[in-house]
C-alpha cells in the first residue's frame, strides 16, 4: 500500500471515531448527529466519479438531502481531478479552498535528524489530555482562536463533542503544550496501521512564532514514534503560513484535495 493509500485508510479511521459512516464506490459520507452543524463532521468525500454529470448529481442531490434535514450547508470533499466548469452548471455557488496531505516519512535517517535538533523552550511542556480540566483548557484555546468568527456557543459545542472521544479509549488522544502552567497550543495525535496523523494543530495567537508550534509537532511525531510508525501526516491549507514549518520538519505534500462549501 503506497502512501496515499495508508494516509486515506486513516483518515477514515480517525473520521469514523466521530461520525457514522455511508460507504458508496463513488463516495463517503460522514455525519455526526451530535454536532450536525460542524463542517468538518458531516460531509461527502468524494472518491471517484464516472463523469461530470454524474458528479454534478452527486452535488445537487447532497444540497437537496442538507436543505431537507434542515442544514444550511454542503460540503463537498474532492480527491479527484475538478473540472471547474463544473462549477457554473451547479445551483449554488461554492466556497473553493484547496488543501495538502503532507506527511513526513520517520523511516528515513535524514528526516530523523531533523526531528532530533534541539529545539527545548524553558517551562515549556506537551501533556496529554486525561481530565475534564484539561478539556477546559482546550477550550480557553479555541476561544482564543474562534470565537470572534464562530462565537462562544459553537466553539463550546465543539469542544465537548470533542471532549467524549478525548476522554474515551477511540484512540484521538489530544495534547496540550503548557509553558509556565498556561496553555499555549495544542493538537491531536491519532493512529491507524503504522501512520499518524495530527489533526487540530494550534496555537494560541499570544504566543506564536515563538517555537511552540515546532515543539508540540516534535513531541507529537515523537510519541507517534514510540508507537512504531513509519509515517505521520496532517492537512494544511494551501495558503497557510504554517507550511513552513512543517517543510522544515521533513513534511512533503501527498496530494491535493479540494473543499466545496455550499452556503445556502
Amino acid at each position: 500500500m503506497n502512501i496515499l493509500d495508508r494516509v486515506t485508510a486513516c483518515d477514515i479511521a480517525y473520521m469514523k471515531c466521530f461520525c457514522e459512516t455511508k460507504e458508496k464506490p463513488d463516495f463517503i459520507k460522514f455525519q455526526d448527529d451530535l454536532i450536525p452543524d460542524m463542517h468538518g463532521h458531516n460531509y461527502i468525500w468524494v472518491k471517484n466519479v464516472e463523469n461530470d454529470n454524474a458528479f454534478i448529481q452527486l452535488i445537487e442531490s447532497e444540497i437537496i438531502n442538507n436543505k431537507k434535514s434542515g442544514k444550511n450547508f454542503c460540503l463537498i470533499r474532492c480527491h479527484t481531478h475538478i473540472n471547474h466548469s463544473i462549477l457554473t452548471q451547479l445551483s449554488h455557488v461554492p466556497e473553493v479552498s484547496v488543501s495538502g496531505y503532507y506527511a513526513v516519512d520517520v523511516s528515513n535517517p535524514s528526516n530523523l535528524s531533523i526531528l532530533s535538533d534541539s529545539n527545548k523552550i524553558k517551562d515549556c511542556r506537551v501533556l496529554k489530555v486525561n481530565d475534564a480540566e484539561m478539556v477546559e483548557d482546550i477550550l480557553k484555546l479555541d476561544l482564543e482562536h474562534d470565537e470572534k468568527e464562530l462565537g462562544r456557543e459553537f466553539c463550546t459545542r465543539r469542544v465537548y463533542r470533542r471532549k467524549e472521544v478525548y476522554l474515551s479509549n477511540k484512540g484521538v488522544d489530544s495534547y496540550i503544550c503548557y509553558r509556565n502552567d498556561k496553555p499555549v497550543g495544542n493538537c491531536d495525535l491519532f493512529i491507524h496501521n503504522g501512520a499518524a496523523k495530527i489533526e487540530d494543530f494550534a496555537v494560541s495567537p499570544r504566543h506564536q512564532r515563538k517555537g511552540y508550534g515546532t515543539a508540540i509537532l516534535k513531541s507529537l511525531i515523537e510519541t507517534a514514534l514510540e508507537k512504531n510508525v513509519d509515517i505521520v501526516y496532517l492537512e494544511a491549507d494551501e495558503d497557510s503560513t504554517a507550511k513552513e514549518m512543517y517543510k522544515k520538519l521533513g513534511f512533503v505534500k501527498v496530494t491535493d484535495f479540494t473543499d466545496l462549501l455550499f452556503s445556502f
